[in-house]
């Protein structure tokens, strides 16, 4: 099983345990709030779900390539241009399991990526799986 596939699992586990828990326990009921707000929260859990996965996917990527290319934190923090203070890069030496929801930005995760894609593919690193 690929990273990203691994990711995808958890993700949808995390949205099925919501939908049980919503039928089960009866706080998304229909005939209680309504069908729309009933399906905007479905929908609204499922993009959550969603960029759950997407973050933590990206966050996975990054590891990997800082870490085949033998970056550590300092060297990545260099190839973000405009980081603020309260953000952070991720950590290749310690990586977390889950990508850190608000510290580590997506936006700062996806300049990495655009950055480190073309230097692994210069050091014939095999592609993120």
């Amino acid at each position: 099983m690929t990273h990203k596939q691994r990711w995808a699992a958890i993700s949808v586990a995390i949205y099925v345990v919501f939908v049980i828990a919503a039928i089960v326990i009866g706080f998304l009921d229909p005939s209680q709030i309504g069908l729309q707000w009933t399906i905007f929260w479905y929908f609204v859990v499922a993009a959550l779900c969603y960029y759950f996965y997407f973050k933590n996917v990206s966050y996975r990527e990054v590891v990997y390539y800082a870490t085949q290319l033998g970056l550590n934190q300092d060297d990545l923090k260099a190839m973000v241009p405009n980081l603020k203070e309260t953000q952070d890069v991720p950590n290749p030496d310690h990586p977390d399991f889950f990508s850190p929801f608000a510290k580590v930005p997506i936006n700062v995760v996806n300049v990495l990526t655009d950055k480190l894609v073309p230097m692994a593919k210069d050091a014939g690193i095999p592609l993120y799986r």
